[in-house]
């Protein structure tokens, strides 16, 4: 028995009661009819839990049906998607070769005219079938995968690609030759085949060796939501020949629909040529949030927002009046104090370390 068995009208009324229960403790009961594949049931419960935060359209899409927790979990959030989606002009015919769950795919498919979605497992291509008539629009799913589907692919205007990073059990992977589909070995024909791809990589992978990788890669794009940095995005341009010095990288933090709140851009080579202000602690002290540190330019920040750093390796900032702007966190100095228990003005706080010689336990345990 398959994910069908979510049509049963018995099977939704169970997930609708139990749409809020802990499903840990749903597992130690037994089922309402004994021929349910009642772990699948209950993964479905949890994912959709997951996606009321997650993706929320989807959640609310009559319907709807949700692969796997696993492959959930890898998938983009609707904010994150949205903002994808945000980043290209006309496009008539789009490719998703690894569309996985969907929530990329469906976002490109209100922006562009005909979306193909290619998935290699069988399971949950049927799943995507499915969903796409909830969702309506010009969408076809092909169960392929990726390698062999683009061999006779016809041409398209832009192709998305987010690589499997868990094979065969195996997390962490996050480095283009380690992923599935091997996307260094299918640019070649691609690039004879679209302008425009995109492909989402790990926010762990080394934003210039992946733009040395990839080669004619136009933008870069380092995705914070919620506090967290999900992704990185390339786009590569098959007509740029732009030097990798260049190229912009582009951080950004999103709002739950995908909109930008907060945005910083440089090059690696505006980076080179700037020399910063250093200062001693002033009134503020700053520090970029997750995905704006992961992008680097640090030296480029501190001019952009007319910030002085407390020092060459310490991505940390100071000023006198306060910038409301800055992509992260401020903190206003009331003291600066040496590290003794009687010189403290205070009894509780909470502590943070930044490039200090101890760890937050041995300092708490000092003070």
């Amino acid at each position: 028995m398959s994910w069908r068995i979510f049509h049963d009208p018995d099977v939704q009324d169970f997930m609708r009661h139990h749409q809020d229960a802990d499903v840990r403790d749903l597992a130690l009961k037994k089922p309402p009819e004994p021929s349910w594949p009642y772990a699948l049931i209950l993964d479905q419960i949890k994912v959709r839990q997951r996606a009321k935060i997650k993706s929320p359209d989807l959640y609310d899409t009559n319907g709807f049906i949700f692969p796997s927790y696993d492959l959930f979990e890898q998938s983009s959030s609707s904010a994150c998607a949205n903002y994808k989606a945000s980043l290209i002009g006309e496009c008539n015919r789009f490719v998703d070769l690894t569309a996985g769950c969907g929530g990329d795919s469906f976002a490109f498919s209100r922006q562009v005219k005909q979306s193909i979605l290619v998935e290699r497992e069988e399971n949950y291509a049927q799943i995507l079938s499915h969903n796409t008539k909830c969702l309506g629009g010009d969408v076809t799913v092909i169960c392929q995968d990726a390698e062999s589907y683009v061999g006779d692919m016809s041409r398209a205007d832009l192709v998305f690609i987010d690589p499997q990073r868990r094979e065969k059990g195996r997390k962490g992977l996050y480095n283009f030759f380690d992923c599935s589909p091997d996307i260094l070995s299918l640019l070649p024909i691609l690039r004879e085949k679209t302008k425009y791809i995109m492909i989402k990589a790990s926010p762990l992978l080394d934003i210039e060796k992946g733009i040395k990788m990839l080669g004619f890669v136009s933008q870069v794009h380092v995705v914070q939501w919620r506090r967290e940095c999900k992704e990185l995005l390339y786009i590569l341009d098959s007509d740029s020949k732009m030097h990798p010095d260049d190229v912009p990288i582009i951080a950004v933090d999103l709002d739950d629909t995908g909109h930008v709140c907060t945005k910083f851009s440089y090059s690696f080579g505006q980076e080179k040529k700037i020399s910063p202000a250093y200062a001693m602690p002033q009134k503020y002290i700053y520090e970029p949030d997750p995905a704006f540190q992961k992008a680097g330019g640090f030296k480029s920040m501190a001019a952009q927002l007319g910030l002085h750093k407390l020092h060459p390796n310490t991505h940390l900032y100071t000023s006198e009046d306060r910038r409301d702007d800055f992509p992260g966190k401020y903190y206003r100095v009331e003291d600066i104090v040496t590290v003794n228990r009687k010189a403290l003005p205070i009894r509780r706080a909470d502590l943070v370390l930044r490039n200090f010689p101890s760890t937050v336990d041995a300092l708490r345990k000092k003070l």
